[in-house]
């Protein structure tokens, strides 16, 4: 298992637990590093067979929510062919309107949201379904920001992709870095 962040903060916690013994929670086989989502794949191109992307923000909330396709093909060449994937992302329109302008998201549950995913996803390389994803499907995510924010009480909207890597034979090779095709909606 490999774990990136761009701020190397958040994996320290992480890090001291997977070194712990199997019997106490640790992890024999993680490795954890920093690697800002823009710089990849990097030296991790083609290793993971499965690829999670857990309620991000900023940037990467734009790449994966947005989509941006370029960022997705970055996605995509850390995949192994056939490889997982699933992202879960949430934004309220009233509690996170200013992100969501700054952002350029689409509205919440905007009509054709979840179509339009899906498209962007399979012209970088992933088959994929996205749906409304409910409120205790966030809660059940072993992170600590999914409890932050499943029980906020604040109103946002959730969405779960999940699939994976393909080519566009359907065979699981990608297409390379730089090549996705760009589209608005």
């Amino acid at each position: 298992m490999i774990g990136v962040d761009a701020n190397a903060d958040p994996l320290r916690a992480a890090s001291r637990r997977a070194a712990a013994k199997p019997a106490r929670g640790g992890a024999a086989n993680a490795l954890f590093g920093r690697l800002p989502f823009e710089e990849a794949p990097g030296e991790l191109a083609g290793l993971a067979d499965a690829v999670s992307v857990l309620l991000p923000w900023g940037s990467l909330l734009r790449a994966t929510a947005l989509p941006e396709p370029e960022a997705l093909v970055r996605l995509r060449a850390l995949c192994k062919p056939d490889a997982e994937l699933h992202v879960a992302f949430g934004y309220g329109a009233a509690r996170e309107a200013s992100a969501i302008r700054d952002l350029g998201l689409p509205a919440p549950g905007a009509p054709g949201a979840l179509a339009a995913l899906e498209a962007e996803y399979r012209r970088a390389g992933f088959a994929v379904r996205a749906r409304a994803a409910p409120l205790d499907e966030i809660r059940a995510l072993e992170t600590t920001w999914a409890k932050k924010l499943a029980h906020s009480g604040h109103d946002r909207a959730f969405v779960s992709v999940r699939g994976r890597a393909i080519d566009a034979d359907g065979d699981g090779d990608g297409p390379e870095p730089g090549s996705a095709k760009t589209s608005k909606y």
